[in-house]
Order: C-alpha cells, then structure tokens, then sequence
C-alpha cells in the first residue's frame, strides 16, 4: 500500500493490538476488517523503488563512502561542537516556512532517489 495510503500502516497496527487483547475467535472481525482495507486501499511501490536506488547506489559507490554533512551531525560533546559538528543546522519544525538545506553528502547532491534509475 505504501505511500497511496499512509493511514494502512496504523491500521495493521490497531488490528495486531486488538487482536491481541481480545483474543481469537472474537477478533477475526478485526482481522477481515483489516484485509479489506488492505484490499480496497490504492497501491505504491514508490518507497521500495526508492530505497532499492539507494540500496543501488551504496552497492556501486566504490572507495569509502561519502561523509555526512557537518551540519547534520550530532554534537553530544564540546569538542564536536568546537570541530562544526551541527553548525548551522536548521530544525524544521522552529520554522513557517519550508527550510533549504541540504541533507545528501557534496557526492551525491542532485540525487533524486525517487526517480526511476535505469540500469
């Protein structure tokens, strides 16, 4: 279901829980209810394909893989922070706005995942 159905994953979620409290027989309606959803909610394949291209992408990268940018590194001690671990990392959610920043390391900048890689 993946991405076309974001709330299928709490529902499975709710229907373990619920079986699990109330036990069989009593709970094979949450069962069938649970299958139908699955069975009516629309279909996305999108997160397995993008995972699988970077999956790809780690398997092709030759040589030691790139570093995470210094901005988004934690800084638990003063000496990370004096090196520029987390500096100028922007904590979306202090922000109206969409927030600029990048995420990928300088190698891999422009790399859209989510679109489909040919091989």
């Amino acid at each position: 279901v993946g991405l076309a159905d974001p709330l299928a994953l709490t529902q499975a979620v709710a229907a373990y829980q619920g079986c699990h409290f109330i036990g069989m027989p009593e709970c094979e309606v949450i069962l069938a209810q649970c299958v139908v959803y699955f069975a009516r909610a629309p279909k996305s394949i999108e997160v397995y394909r993008a995972y699988g291209n970077v999956k790809e992408c780690l398997r092709r990268h030759t040589g030691p893989l790139p570093p995470v940018p210094m901005h988004l590194r934690n800084a638990p001690t003063r000496l990370m922070k004096n090196l520029g671990y987390g500096k100028g990392y922007k904590y979306n959610p202090m922000y109206k706005e969409p927030v600029e920043q990048d995420y990928l390391p300088e190698e891999l900048k422009g790399t859209d995942f989510f679109k489909e890689r040919r091989t």
